[in-house]
This record gives C-alpha cells, sequence and structure tokens, in this order.
C-alpha cells in the first residue's frame, strides 16, 4: 500500500512540474483572443531623433537615382508613346519575327 502512496505521488508532482514547465516567461500575458480589423498589442513606443535622422538618411539613399554606367535611371524618359491608331496585328507579328531574329515567315 505504501508503494501505491509513493506512485500517485511522484505521479502527481511529475504532472505539476509538466504543467508549469508549459508556462514559459514569454508566453505570459500574450493575446489569446483576436477582433478583427483591431490591433489589440502594445502601443507603439516614439522614436528618438536620432532614430528618425537614420530612417529619413536611409530613405534618402533608397530613393535616389545610382548610376553605375549600366542600366537605366529612373529619370529616363526613353519610352516609346503608344501608337495611334494601334497596331495591327501582322504588323506586330512581322516586327516580333524582326526582333527574334527569324527570317522564315
Amino acid at each position: 500500500m505504501n508503494v501505491h502512496k509513493v506512485v500517485k505521488l511522484t505521479g502527481a508532482v511529475a504532472l505539476a512540474v509538466l504543467a508549469l514547465a508549459g508556462c514559459r516567461a514569454e508566453e505570459q500575458g500574450r493575446l489569446l483572443e483576436y477582433k478583427p480589423g483591431v490591433y489589440l498589442g502594445k502601443p507603439d513606443t516614439q522614436l528618438s531623433e536620432a532614430q528618425l535622422r537614420t530612417l529619413r538618411h536611409r530613405s534618402l539613399l533608397q530613393g535616389s537615382t545610382v548610376s553605375d554606367g549600366g542600366g537605366s535611371s529612373s529619370t529616363s524618359r526613353n519610352v516609346r508613346k503608344p501608337s495611334d491608331p494601334p497596331v495591327n496585328e501582322k504588323e506586330l507579328r512581322d516586327r516580333v519575327r524582326m526582333q527574334a531574329g527569324s527570317t522564315t515567315q
């Protein structure tokens, strides 16, 4: 009978340890209920002036035109305007054939 009580007590302690081990610190306080279209997380923190300055500088670098001698730049206006009236189908096929280098018809 004593062994039966020890096994029960050991099992209860093991279950308690498993239950407590499942309660990790990073999972405490997380959202369990969600509402569509509503942000329920922590509010954003304000950025410092140094962080704002860094972000502005990065956005300027990303938005600028960089030319390495090849490719095109965003300021290039070398785009053909649409033809008026539209090109007919035969002319378009001929143009494709010529650009592909095909000499057969």
